[in-house]
């Protein structure tokens, strides 16, 4: 295997995930994307992904394909009801899942074992530390592509009793998190009853910070934790659980052959036509999106332009009410098909990105740039790695600039087009798929040579 690495031969790979295309978010379709590019590359692939849920004894396996890719579904048996009403299922579910998983993956000759989130990675770095008692030494790699080492919510974004989002930067501290979780279990109820119930919330509270601090340690015994933006890496080494020597910033890749074919597609809305301009938010409408924030912006910029929000969520009903109030036009698409998405985008007049929490690497930013939108974005956690202000998008400090961004993309044809053109040139430079996998190649045969003589 140290030959494979000297030479440039082709390498076997274990992608294990915790999700997967088709019906996953980001991470399943960031590793998809991953593992095609690295094939054809001349590598070999192999997915491991669990199925949850299943009316079976004990875990089974079934082999299938997605796309070009081979997949392997392990099959996850479900749990007793019992340990679902005490809370304990989807705990119980998932550490089968990871011991499948290192089973499967220490067992099968590999050169690289890399896990894709929370669960795939302690299976990938238990199943290489496995694999060297035998002949066979794979290395292990992990993706982190939110917050799931420091924080058991993985966003660090909690709320309160009155439904207010807050962040915690420093939840991966015990003391942080318990104050930060534990805001709507205090001072609920006097009655006997409830303080029981409040007490089994706390220590449902120590549970889950155990368990991620216990995610955190199989992390660090990784042979490299690759972060997907500068800022993920920052936040993780300042967190001290991870060694800074093994951190990484490799973002996710866009397939830009596939983003071309999706904006050949057939228009998605009826009452807006692609002549017509107009302003797209894409994204859940809940507050860490910042969602709540479009009505005011909008007003105080003084740009007209209907705005189709491409997705759904809690606060749809309270956006409308407000929109209306305010005398703005709403189009609600609901969720759509992600090429028809990618469609909406290349012909917004501007793609509006108000999210309010650290974002860790938007797939939203990075698909905007693959179809050329013109974005406007408030500056937060990995956003800079994907906008750089004036050239790739607008890229906004406060809301007050936010507001500006609007009103000046949505009007200046000049600026416009510099910014798309720039987004279009920074998603071909940095996110496409041949220049992305080619680093995390680089970094498997680095690992490999320094691994084996």
């Amino acid at each position: 295997m140290a030959d494979k690495a000297r030479n440039g031969g082709p390498l076997s790979i274990m992608l294990l995930t915790d999700v997967f295309p088709p019906g996953s978010g980001g991470s399943g379709w960031s590793t998809y994307y991953l593992g095609s590019a690295l094939q054809e590359r001349g590598h070999k692939v192999r997915v491991v992904r669990p199925i949850y849920g299943q009316n079976v004894a004990s875990v089974g396996a079934r082999r299938s394909k997605y796309g070009d890719l081979e997949v392997v579904e392990l099959l996850i048996p479900t749990v007793g009801r019992w340990q679902r009403k005490l809370g304990i299922a989807k705990a119980l579910e998932e550490r089968r899942a990871e011991r499948a998983m290192e089973v499967l993956a220490a067992r099968s000759g590999f050169d690289v074992l890399h896990g894709q989130h929370a669960v795939s990675a302690g299976a990938a770095c238990a199943a290489a530390f496995r694999a060297r008692k035998r002949e066979n030494c794979p290395v292990s790699v992990a993706t982190v592509r939110d917050y799931w080492p420091l924080c058991p919510n993985s966003t660090r974004l909690f709320n309160n009793r009155e439904g207010h989002y807050f962040e915690c930067r420093n939840c991966h501290k015990p003391a942080n998190f318990l104050a930060c979780a534990g805001r709507h279990v205090r001072g609920t109820s006097v009655g006997g009853m409830s303080r029981v119930s409040n007490s089994l919330r706390t220590v449902g509270l120590w549970a889950r910070w155990a368990r991620t601090r216990q995610r955190a340690y199989s992390l660090a015994r990784c042979d490299a934790v690759i972060a997907v933006s500068d800022y993920v890496r920052g936040e993780l080494a300042r967190s001290g659980r991870v060694p800074a020597r093994k951190l990484v910033a490799i973002p996710n890749l866009v397939e830009m052959p596939s983003v071309e074919a999706a904006l050949r597609g057939a228009w998605p809305l009826h009452d807006i036509s692609t002549e017509e301009p107009f302003l797209l938010f894409a994204g859940k409408l809940d507050p860490n999106k910042g969602a709540d924030q479009l009505p005011a912006a909008l007003e105080k910029s003084g740009v007209r332009l209907p705005l189709v929000l491409a997705g759904d969520g809690p606060l749809r009903q309270a956006i409308e009410s407000e929109a209306g109030q305010r005398g703005l036009r709403l189009h609600f698409a609901d969720w759509l098909d992600n090429d028809d998405v990618l469609l909406l985008m290349h012909h917004a007049q501007a793609l509006l990105f108000p999210s309010a929490w650290q974002e860790p690497l938007s797939r939203v930013l990075l698909e905007g740039c693959a179809v050329g939108a013109a974005i406007v974005a408030q500056n937060t956690g990995g956003t800079e790695d994907v906008i750089t202000h004036g050239e790739s998008g607008w890229l906004a400090a406060d809301s007050g600039q936010f507001v500006e961004g609007i009103r000046q993309v949505a009007t200046d044809t000049t600026l416009n087009c510099t910014l798309r053109a720039g987004a279009r040139r920074r998603a071909q430079e940095r996110f496409a798929a041949p220049v992305v996998s080619a680093q995390v190649e680089a970094l498997y045969r680095k690992l490999l040579s320094e691994a084996r003589p």
